[in-house]
């Protein structure tokens, strides 16, 4: 039987491969790529953190840590206000696929708190960064997403692949801009 996480993993591969090369371009011991890097995620969760949240929650019965607040803060603590965080549009998401992307990520998260980042080599660790919990929830979610079948529509393919696509916008919009004289 072909599970809806083998689905989820084929149909997002490129996508997978697309967005971890765009932040993997980042070299996160600077301070302004570990910003934009910050700043890239906050965009990104913001249009589907509430999805995420449905999934955590609703599906797999866990709390669900609040990355944009960390986020938020995060930024807060480098000097970085709210404005000029331009959110991508809405996808069109499910939970599952969200879930599965949002919680995916915290893996290749803890490899890069394993390498190091600025913000922990200058004595202002990330509360996102440095979250337990998504490991925890995603070991939670590849289990109920092998326990179930392959979408035979589609639509949680097309949704995972939209969610990646978000953060792709996000990734490109949070670059920085040149000053206008």
């Amino acid at each position: 039987m072909d599970t809806l996480l083998s689905q989820l993993r084929e149909a997002t591969a490129a996508s997978h491969a697309t967005l971890d090369a765009a932040f993997g371009s980042l070299d996160l011991s600077d301070r302004d790529d570990y910003i934009r890097f910050l700043r890239g995620h906050a965009m990104g969760l913001a249009p589907l953190f509430d999805d995420f949240r449905s999934f955590v929650e609703g599906d797999l019965g866990l709390p669900c840590p609040d990355y944009p607040r960390m986020l938020a803060a995060d930024l807060h603590a480098l000097g970085e206000g709210p404005g000029g965080l331009s959110v991508p549009a809405a996808a069109q998401t499910t939970p599952s696929a969200t879930g599965y992307v949002i919680a995916g990520s915290r893996l290749g998260l803890a490899m890069i708190r394993k390498r190091g980042y600025w913000g922990h080599a200058n004595a202002l660790p990330s509360a996102y960064m440095e979250d337990e919990q998504g490991i925890a929830i995603w070991r939670e979610a590849a289990a109920r997403l092998k326990g179930l079948p392959a979408d035979a529509t589609g639509r949680e393919a097309r949704a995972a692949v939209a969610a990646f696509d978000t953060f792709r916008a996000a990734f490109a919009a949070s670059a920085p801009t040149a000053p206008v004289r």
